[in-house]
């Protein structure tokens, strides 16, 4: 009996509520996607790096990034948290999608299986779960700082990738097929605390509108910033990289790593610090990433392909929390705003790497363009800091503004259940 009430005790709301626990299921579905495209032995007979898992990766990006813009148009009077079934289901079919994917890799080379059918389902029932998601963490008035949700992005996505890396093949298959399921069951659990809480009112169109010019500003430099990293990162050699992929490993195992700093240090700290000040610097650093490439340097390929694979990562998780605190304070949809944060990345991930693969199979534009169009990216991320730079504060007001007064629930004594109303960013 001592044993249940101090279990009971560590998982009651409030505990759960400083850690952060509330961000697991849409971390798990993050380490879903970067555990079933990065983890060398996924794939049992064949590479992450075989041109048939590169192309059925971009179909996937782009149709991804198509999900997520369509999701907001469908899903205008649906709502997940009364149809709650509904995501069992998805779950279990992305599940037994993941888990085919990687066991019969080979027919990946098929155009129909791995050019639509396998990327139509993992596009279809991602955008569903960021929806179900999007829509949780608006009712729940999540204020998404990063002092919370990148540590528990960073620890669950650290974890999956050294475990997935660890294991052998089908053990390792059977395990990312798993994260949907996990996922599902979790946002069981945490909407039947939710009750009848309704989603949050936007704010009058006057208002909205003033954010519009620095949300503009942060999308255009995330989506640019990701085209550069992946560019970057499907242009370098794989002669040039570790073997057996694990580059990709430890670059994904550096975004989980500089999320968990992130986070560790506002716990430490124990007060709000200005994390989107850090945007500037990361754009910085892809710059210097692309600058090595340009170099020419082979001994330094590993590097920059590295940095690049970690600050995408990062990006990803800094445009979610932002689109997910505005989602907060009422200046988005909670479903357009989480699926155009996932879109602008997704996108942008396409971009760079389908530029780089249509260079690698054309050898004239890959002798007389390849470092041109590196130092190309180079200037327009350089050029980009200086709209980044001057809307810095506003970014940082946004995601830390103390959120609406306003009821957004028909559960007052829920409906603020953080101890300080501050959205710390």
């Amino acid at each position: 009996m001592g044993e249940s009430s101090v279990k009971e005790a560590l998982l009651s709301s409030e505990n759960r509520e400083q850690v952060g626990l509330h961000y697991l299921g849409i971390s798990l579905i993050l380490a879903w996607y970067y555990c079933l495209w990065f983890t060398p032995n996924f794939f049992t007979s064949t590479t992450i790096t075989d041109n048939a898992v590169t192309f059925s990766w971009l179909s996937t990006l782009a149709l991804t990034g198509a999900a997520f813009l369509v999701t907001p148009m469908i899903f205008k009077k649906i709502h997940f948290y009364d149809h709650q079934k509904a995501i069992l289901v998805v779950a279990g079919i992305m599940s037994v999608a993941t888990f085919a994917f990687g066991v019969l890799a080979f027919t990946l080379a098929s155009p129909l299986l791995g050019l639509l059918v396998f990327p139509l389902l993992f596009a279809a029932c991602n955008a569903v779960f960021w929806v179900a998601w999007g829509e949780f963490h608006a009712r729940r008035k999540s204020n998404f700082s990063l002092s919370k949700f990148a540590f528990i992005f960073g620890s669950v996505m650290l974890v999956a990738i050294t475990v997935s890396s660890l294991l052998p093949h089908y053990v390792v298959d059977v395990f990312v097929a798993l994260f949907p399921l996990a996922s599902a069951f979790a946002y069981m659990k945490e909407n039947a605390e939710l009750g009848d809480r309704e989603l949050p009112t936007l704010l009058p169109k006057a208002t909205r509108a003033k954010t519009s010019k620095a949300t503009a500003v942060i999308s255009v430099v995330i989506f640019f910033t990701c085209v550069g990293c992946y560019f970057n990162i499907a242009i370098i050699p794989v002669d040039d990289l570790l073997p057996e992929g694990l580059s990709y490993v430890i670059g994904i195992m550096g975004a989980a790593v500089i999320c968990l700093a992130i986070a560790i240090v506002q716990k430490v700290m124990k007060r709000n610090i200005a994390s989107y000040r850090l945007l500037p610097w990361l754009v910085v650093t892809c710059i210097v990433a692309l600058a090595v490439f340009v170099n020419a340097n082979s001994n330094y390929f590993d590097f920059s392909f590295v940095i690049t694979v970690t600050l995408a990562g990062v990006f990803e998780v800094f445009l979610i929390a932002y689109f997910g605190a505005l989602a907060n304070k009422g200046h988005l949809s909670p479903v357009f705003a989480f699926a155009i944060s996932s879109a602008i990345v997704r996108l942008g991930f396409f971009a760079g790497d389908a530029w780089a693969v249509v260079y690698e199979h054309n050898a004239f534009l890959a002798d007389n363009f390849t470092e041109g169009t590196s130092l190309v990216l180079l200037c327009v991320l350089a050029a980009m800091l200086v709209p980044l730079l001057h809307k810095e504060n506003t970014l940082v007001q946004l995601t830390q503004a103390r959120p609406r007064s306003k009821r957004c629930a028909t559960r007052p004594s829920r409906s603020s259940r953080s101890p300080s109303a501050k959205a710390r960013s």
